[in-house]
């Protein structure tokens, strides 16, 4: 059961809750499950309860999402970590509070699939005027037949069951021409400013350029011009509305008594609902009024049907309409004084001019780099510099193992010392022979020894200009073997810099040798470096999915604190261009590749 907003109500209004509780569970695509707890107006405690579907009980998590609605008074949405048994993914919660006559009488609660917040902003906006819906068929409740109201929800849920617009427009024509005996109901809606005959009763088939047609347009125009419901027959209270049109269509019959109303979508008409009866039978005033609530709420329901439906394009233009018509209209200041600076803004960006930049990454390289290698395969003995290290000509930078070559030197000196003796000796005999024999002997052993005693020379390393070692830590290495020509220590002097740019190829064309730029360093962020472009390679490197050109530029100035390796954000002046080309190149560039690219 349900604790009734108002005295006097009953099973109806308890069938009117669960048919509407069930169309909105229906319209949100993904509901899981519903809970619609009610009670005194504004006083509680709101614990009657109607649940969806009708099998399911109280539970836990919707029940404390309603209870934080009922105390905000505002919707509430929350990410629960609990799974679906169908597809395994979180839950959104979302509860929305009911209001009557602006006092609080209950709150809808729904479990849904987990979606994105576009999508739940999407579901509170139906949820809310689902709700405007709720608090109009209450309204009505003391006014009409509570019966009747609850088989006209029923109805309309059935009828916006059918997936394609024509489909449910015509059930919801020949449902309503059912409940209020009518010969003929017609549905019209704005399509650009035109109104189009969407739907008409027992299945007639809609020629737009019938006189039919025309006439129900005619009508349905009519009705729509004075934004009010158009009775014909007029009466007296209703006399001051024109109802040309509506007596030319009931004329083009055998006779008829019409009565058309404007459907309203947020304050504006998007359609217009006709119904016609035969003259014997006219609409009275309490009829009147409950089709004027029968049209509040399908206009909503079947516009937003029916713009579902429209292609892409169609979708576009209706928003550009939408946009000019809060342009021209009247009211929407805030719209118009955005356009207007949008506008302003424009043309200043067209006209005026600003120094084009080219941002790219940069990279500092010595200009000159001088290499310390291995002279022979040996051992590393000793280390007395390593990278880092500011070291002047002439110093000693490392040594190597030289025992080898010591063991080497001695033997061929005591060599030399044997064969010396033996010419000697040979000379004293007169043995020209042995002489020329031990003389040449002699002279190989020299030349192995001085051979030895250049490669015991070249095992002290030292620098050979001042600067700055920039690679080179032998530290770790020590007693690590060493090949003839390996690279141990790079030294480049101080001051002798270039800056080395990384330009992406889509910028390129714009960049020439002369071009001034300046450089902010990651080491150094407080100060800007001028640099002029010196030179362009015609060679692209690829780094992640994109090609960059090689460019160098000749440093003005550089600071005693930079070192080679330093990076940092380059931006090269390539001259003056218009404000609004800058800021929009990358997007007309992509345009014409896309263009090139797609176009025949």
């Amino acid at each position: 059961m349900v604790q009734h907003p108002n005295p006097g109500s009953g099973d109806s209004l308890e069938k009117i809750l669960r048919t509407w509780l069930s169309q909105q569970c229906q319209i949100l695509s993904g509901a899981i499950y519903a809970e619609l707890m009610t009670g005194a107006p504004d006083e509680g405690p709101y614990n009657r309860a109607l649940y969806w579907p009708d099998d399911q009980s109280g539970n836990p998590l919707l029940s404390r999402v309603a209870q934080a609605a009922l105390h905000t008074r505002q919707a509430v949405i929350q990410t629960c970590h609990t799974a679906t048994e169908e597809t395994g993914e979180p839950l959104d919660l979302l509860a929305y509070p009911l209001f009557l006559n602006n006092r609080l009488f209950g709150v809808v609660a729904l479990g849904m699939a987990s979606r994105s917040q576009a999508l739940q902003q999407a579901a509170v906006a139906q949820l809310k005027t689902g709700a405007k819906w709720l608090e109009t068929i209450i309204s009505l409740q003391g006014k009409t037949a509570r019966e009747q109201l609850a088989n006209l929800v029923e109805l309309v849920a059935a009828a916006l069951e059918h997936e394609p617009f024509a489909v449910a427009a015509a059930e919801v024509a020949n449902e309503l021409a059912q409940r209020f005996s009518c010969s003929r109901v017609s549905i019209g809606f704005l399509r650009n400013h035109q109104l189009k005959v969407e739907a008409i009763s027992h299945g007639l088939k809609i020629d737009q350029n019938s006189n039919l047609a025309r006439a129900l347009r005619d009508a349905m125009t009519e009705a729509l011009d004075q934004q009010s419901a158009v009775v014909y027959p007029t009466d007296s209270e209703s006399g001051r509305l024109v109802t040309r049109c509506h007596a030319q269509l009931a004329k083009a019959g055998p006779g008829a008594a019409i009565c058309s109303m404007p459907l309203i979508k947020n304050a504006q008409a998007v359609g217009v609902l006709l119904m016609e009866r035969v003259p014997e039978h006219p609409f009275s005033p309490e009829t009147v009024a409950q089709c004027e609530q029968v049209g509040l709420l399908l206009g909503p329901v079947l516009d937003l049907r029916r713009r579902d439906e429209q292609p892409l394009a169609a979708k576009i233009l209706d928003s550009w309409h939408a946009g000019w018509a809060k342009l021209v209209g009247p009211g929407h200041l805030p719209f118009k004084t955005g356009c207007a600076f949008g506008a302003v803004l424009l043309l200043w960006l067209s006209l005026a001019t600003g120094t084009f930049q080219v941002s790219c990454d940069a990279l500092l390289e010595a200009g000159v780099c001088q290499v310390v290698v291995a002279p022979q395969k040996g051992y590393i003995a000793q280390v007395h510099a390593r990278a880092g290290d500011l070291v002047r000509k002439g110093d000693l930078l490392a040594t190597l193992d030289d025992r080898e070559l010591l063991l080497e030197q001695r033997k061929w000196e005591s060599q030399r010392a044997q064969l010396l003796k033996e010419y000697r000796k040979a000379l004293a005999g007169l043995d020209r022979a042995e002489v020329s024999i031990l003389n040449a002997k002699r002279m190989q052993t020299e030349a192995q020894l001085n051979l030895v005693q250049q490669q015991l020379a070249r095992t002290r390393l030292t620098a050979p200009l001042n600067g700055l070692i920039v690679k080179g830590d032998l530290s770790q290495s020590l007693g690590s073997p060493t090949e003839r020509g390996e690279v141990l220590f790079e030294v480049t002097p101080l001051g002798d810099y270039r800056a080395v740019l990384k330009v992406d190829d889509r910028d390129i064309g714009a960049i020439a040798i002369g071009q001034p730029g300046r450089i902010r360093l990651s080491g150094l962020p407080d100060q800007l470096i001028d640099f002029r472009i010196d030179r362009v390679t015609p060679v692209s490197s690829v780094e992640e999915g994109r090609n960059f050109f090689r460019v160098e530029g000749i440093l003005a100035g550089p600071p005693d604190l930079l070192r080679p390796g330093m990076k940092g954000i380059a931006r090269i002046e390539a001259g003056r261009k218009k404000l609004l080309w800058i800021w929009t190149r990358r997007l007309v560039d992509w345009i014409q590749l896309f263009a090139w690219n797609r176009l025949p």
